[in-house]
């Protein structure tokens, strides 16, 4: 059965620090949550919209000098946990002038897009949502104006117990195919309000 591992432990999988250059790391292994597991394991869920990338200097619990992206989100809606104007996500890697410090696997934000955030050990683990990837969803539209949830690849949630389902790269014609059963922002937030309410909250080990 997998157990828990320490907040770096899954990094060292796909970390390459490298000066002078960028080097290309090893895919970070994870396992999927449960929908209900997602929730449990958040300390907090919001949905924000990205307004600020920063890359600075920073160390790992252990001391070890590391580079990290803060990346700084204006919090549009809190979903479980305290309420917050704002929030600053502490994301291992980075690139300071000549030196890189690259963790493959990881999500990519961009500034001014909107995502739900399952959010855990900010600031201590080496990316600080739930199953890293598994732990954030994009809030999208269509071609016709819609906002639909989408996975971090941007393949449209059709329902929450497809969060489980592996991370594949799909064809653009693939994801296309499955807006129209896309979740909607409302519904998303229904399932996870529905979830947090629970009294006795699923957990795993990983």
């Amino acid at each position: 059965m997998p157990t828990k591992r320490s907040p770096f432990a899954i990094a060292l999988l796909g970390v390459v620090l490298w000066l002078g250059g960028v080097r290309p790391a090893g895919a970070t292994s994870v396992i999927p949550p449960t929908f209900p597991e997602l929730v449990a394991e958040a300390e907090a869920i919001v949905r924000g919209r990205v307004k600020d990338i920063a890359v600075r200097r920073s160390s790992a619990p252990d001391g070890t000098p590391v580079i990290k992206t803060h990346v700084t989100f204006s919090v549009e809606r809190t979903l479980k946990g305290a309420e917050r104007r704002e929030i600053t996500l502490e994301v291992l890697g980075g690139t300071i002038g000549d030196a890189s410090l690259v963790v493959t696997g990881l999500p990519r934000f961009e500034p001014g897009s909107t995502d739900y955030l399952f959010i855990e050990r900010n600031g201590v683990q080496f990316c600080p949502l739930v199953a890293v990837r598994h732990g954030r969803y994009r809030l999208l539209r269509d071609a016709a104006g819609r906002e639909f949830v989408a996975r971090d690849n941007s393949v449209p949630l059709t329902a929450v117990g497809d969060v489980v389902l592996a991370l594949a790269a799909l064809p653009p014609v693939i994801r296309s195919a499955n807006v129209a059963g896309a979740l909607g922002p409302a519904a998303f937030e229904a399932a996870i309000s529905a979830e947090v309410s629970r009294p006795t909250p699923a957990a795993r080990t990983r």
